[in-house]
C-alpha cells in the first residue's frame, strides 16, 4: 500500500508539472521510477490513476478553502503562485471533459457536484451553484488576463451583493 501511495503522489506531481492532455504511461512511469505495467497493476488503468490523482487535487483545493474559511480568503489562496498549479490543472481537465466526455466527464460532474454539495451546507444549493460558477469564471478571467486587481474587485462586489 505504501508503494501505491508513493506512486500516486509522484503521479500527482508529474501531472501538476506536465498536465494531462498528453499523458502517457511510459513517460509517467519513467518519471516516477517505475514501469507502466506496475502503474496498471496498482491502479487498474490510466483513467483510474488519473481519477485518483485528480481527486487528490480536488481535496487539496477544498482543504485550502477549509483553511481560509471564506471565499475572499480562498481567492487569495487560489491565486497565490504556489497554489495556481492546482487550479490550472482543474481547468485543463474541465476543458478536456467537454472534448472527451467519456474520459473526463465523470470527473468533471463529480467535482462540480462535490463543490456544490460542499458549499451548500453553508450557503444553500442555489447560492452555492452561483458561487462556484462565479468563482470559476473569475479565476479563468484572472488566468487569461493576469489582472488580479480587477478580478479581485469583481469578487468583492459579487460577495457584497450576495451576502
Amino acid at each position: 500500500m505504501q508503494r501505491r501511495e508513493e506512486l500516486l503522489e509522484a503521479t500527482l506531481e508529474y501531472i501538476l508539472r506536465h498536465g494531462v492532455a498528453d499523458l502517457s504511461l511510459r513517460p509517467l512511469a519513467a518519471a516516477t521510477g517505475t514501469k507502466a505495467r506496475l502503474l496498471i497493476y496498482h491502479f487498474g488503468s490510466r483513467q483510474q490513476l488519473l481519477a485518483e490523482a485528480m481527486e487528490r487535487v480536488r481535496m487539496r483545493v477544498q482543504d485550502g478553502f477549509v483553511e481560509t474559511g471564506e471565499l475572499l480568503s480562498f481567492w487569495k489562496w487560489a491565486t497565490d503562485k504556489k497554489h495556481q498549479r492546482y487550479v490550472r490543472l482543474i481547468f485543463e481537465v474541465q476543458g478536456l471533459a467537454m472534448l472527451q466526455p467519456k474520459t473526463y466527464g465523470a470527473y468533471l460532474r463529480g467535482s462540480l457536484q462535490n463543490w456544490i454539495a460542499f458549499l451548500e451546507k453553508k450557503y444553500g444549493k442555489s447560492r452555492a451553484t452561483l458561487m462556484v460558477a462565479t468563482f470559476d469564471g473569475l479565476l479563468l478571467d484572472y488566468f487569461v488576463t493576469g489582472d488580479l486587481a480587477r478580478t479581485t474587485r469583481s469578487l468583492r462586489l459579487f460577495l457584497k451583493e450576495h451576502s
